[in-house]
This record gives C-alpha cells, sequence and structure tokens, in this order.
C-alpha cells in the first residue's frame, strides 16, 4: 500500500490499529524535499550551522568532513568542513521530492524520493540527471555499496536494483511466502507492505525492513529475497548491519530489536524512554564500540558495547521537541545526526554537540 508522506509530527500509534478498514500508512516525520530536472545545475549559496533552517530527512558522509543531507522545501545541502558550514543547492526547474540519500564516495551520489524519482550526480552534487526508476511509487531509502550496486526500496512492496550505477534499474518482487500478522494477513497482500529502510554491509548482503516487522534478507546482491523471523509487529523505520552477522533495526514504541547470526534469530531490547511517552526510533548505526539510535522528540540511545546493551541520552529541555532522521558514524567513534529545523549534533563517543544553538 502507499506510505503517505507526513509532516514533522511523530506517529506514535501501533501499526496493528492504524492498517484495519481503510489501511493508511504513514512515514513519521518526513516532509518532501525536492530536487531538479535531467542534466540541470545548481545555484550555490553557503549557510553557517547556526543560519540552517529546513528539516533533515537523511544523510550520507564519506567521511568526518564531507557528506550531503536531503531536506525540506526542495534542497539539498553539502558540507566539506565537517557540517560548520553548508553548500545550499536550490532546484531551478522542476520540482521533485527526495527524501533518502546515499554516497558511496565522495562523487557519486544519488537522492529518491517521491513518484519513483531517482536523482543522480557524479561531481558530488554540482550538476545532476534523473534516471529512469521504471516504477511511479514512492521510494523511500536508497543504498549503494559501491558506484554501480545499488537498492531501492518503497510502498507497494517496492525494490529496485542496479548494477551499472543506475543506468538501468531492475524491479524484483516481493517474496510470496513473506507473513504479516494475523489480524492483517487476511486485508494486506504481502506484496504490498511499505519497506522503510535498508542495509547493505557487503556486496552481496542486504537487508530491508518495514511495515509489520516486516525483515527481508537477500544474499545476492539484491536478485533474491527471503523473510527473516521477526519478534515484533510494528513498522520498522531503521535498519543497521556492522557486518554479515551483527544487525539492528529500530521502529514504532521504541522498538530495538538485534541480531548476531544474520538474522536467522532477533531479539527485541528492553530500551528504556522518557516516562509517560512511547516513542519512535527512525534510524541506528554501530561503529567500533559505539552505537546510536535517534528518534522523535529528542530521544537518543547510545550503546558503549557495540550494540549489546543501550542507554537513553538526556538532552535539553528545549531540544525536547526535536525529532532525528539521519545518522551517519565513523570508526573513531564520531559522527553525526540529523534532524529537525536543521538541528545537527556532532557526537563523539558518549558525548554530542548541537552545531546551532537555536533548536
Amino acid at each position: 500500500m502507499v506510505a503517505v508522506l507526513v509532516g514533522a509530527q511523530a506517529i506514535t500509534g501501533n501499526t496493528k490499529t492504524e492498517k484495519k478498514g481503510n489501511i493508511v500508512r504513514y512515514l513519521p516525520g518526513v516532509i518532501a524535499a525536492t530536487l531538479l530536472g535531467a542534466g540541470t545545475a545548481w545555484a550555490a549559496e553557503t549557510l553557517s550551522a547556526a543560519e540552517m533552517r529546513q528539516n533533515l530527512l537523511s544523510s550520507c558522509f564519506v567521511d568526518r568532513n564531507v557528506g550531503w543531507v536531503v531536506a525540506d522545501l526542495g534542497r539539498v545541502f553539502h558540507t566539506v568542513d565537517g557540517a560548520k558550514t553548508w553548500e545550499v543547492l536550490k532546484p531551478s526547474q522542476d520540482q521533485i521530492s527526495f527524501v533518502a540519500v546515499a554516497c558511496p564516495d565522495k562523487d557519486h551520489l544519488w537522492a529518491a524520493g517521491q513518484a519513483g524519482r531517482i536523482g543522480y550526480s557524479s561531481d558530488g552534487g554540482r550538476t545532476w540527471a534523473m534516471q529512469t526508476s521504471g516504477t511511479a511509487r514512492q521510494l523511500l531509502d536508497i543504498a549503494f555499496v559501491n558506484p554501480q550496486r545499488g537498492v531501492t526500496v518503497g510502498d507497494f512492496g517496492t525494490i529496485l536494483r542496479t548494477d551499472d550505477g543506475g543506468t538501468t534499474w531492475t524491479k524484483i518482487p516481493m517474496p510470496r511466502e513473506t507473513k504479516l500478522p494475523p489480524d492483517v494477513a487476511e486485508t494486506v497482500d504481502p506484496g504490498d507492505v511499505v519497506l522503510y529502510a535498508l542495509a547493505f554491509p557487503t556486496p552481496e548482503h542486504i537487508w530491508a525492513v518495514g511495515e509489520f516487522g516486516v525483515i527481508l534478507q537477500s544474499t545476492d546482491g539484491g536478485l533474491t529475497w527471503r523473510p527473516q523471523d521477526s519478534p515484533v509487529e510494528m513498522s520498522l523505520f531503521g535498519v543497521h548491519f556492522a557486518d554479515e552477522q551483527r544487525g539492528w533495526a529500530v521502529g514504532l514504541e521504541s522498538t530495538l530489536i538485534a541480531t548476531t547470526d544474520g538474522g536467522a534469530t532477533w531479539r527485541k531490547h528492553e530500551i528504556e524512554t522518557p516516562r509517560g511517552f512511547s516513542l519512535a526510533l527512525y534510524d541506528v548505526g554501530v561503529r567500533g564500540s559505539d552505537g546510536w539510535a535517534v528518534g522523535n522528540n529528542g530521544l537518543l540511545l547510545h550503546s558503549q558495547d557495540a550494540g549489546t546493551t543501550w542507554q537513553l541520552v538526556k538532552v535539553p529541555v528545549k531540544m525536547g521537541s526535536s525529532w532525528f532522521r539521519g545518522l551517519s558514524l565513523f570508526a573513531d567513534g564520531r559522527g553525526f545526526i540529523v534532524g529537525s529545523q536543521g538541528l545537527v549534533l556532532a557526537t563523539d563517543h558518549d558525548a554530542f554537540t548541537p552545531l546551532k544553538q537555536q533548536y
């Protein structure tokens, strides 16, 4: 079914309840971002971190200095100094909505989003061309393991893959044996499940997660997929694998699940959340001994033992109305978290520093 792109409000209800009757799907925390038509260059403008105002929906960093984020109001931002300043990349022609970005290196960049649109740049975002995806479905995540092999997923069970840098995209069917919760299995076809996120740790191994706790795995670079048993029935919005065996997924109701055997088994973590709140987690990442999981209403979790245990991180009171959507971590324990109203947090092991004071 279709994923409805909504504003910055958090969707914290149980997806099982949301799906009865006329089934409606949501992607929390997302506001449409726009790019431009084929082969068009962008007009450059630079903002400091303090001047950032747009909601930041997805991030991709190739190192501690160079990265990109996609944002609302049809913008892409590029930094070469570790998020201290951002070059604003503005559309000048058609407005095309994007919500996810992938960058296997400092030159090659893809963005995916509304109506099956995929934008591609081979010069770090200076110029863009539109690629033909072959679908009009909403694309909600995109990942490239190298400049040739990539996968994108979205609503109505959409899975597309490429082995030529997106010159051609091939649609891959959802596995028919995908199991759904009993109370929705009679009204939702497995092929209609919304897929929200991808993890691509090696050229052959890929995971996708989505509605109703669905977890899919591919061991042949995305050519074929099979479902894995999930311990939850809530929608999963983010997934990360550190290698072929160790992975984590997050979603509604502060759900965080983990595997140490490549997804053969998953277990649910008991997560401390602010008292009186049932919050969503949108993204998760682990590098070395450090891990972060991010969500709405200022929800941050940190792990100091490579994702084995997780602790609630206290944030300033005024940050409690912010949501976090994108996460990039590096091997040295540092990284970046991006979210609402241009908020960027620079992380250093278990500490974080807001790069703007007004949020």
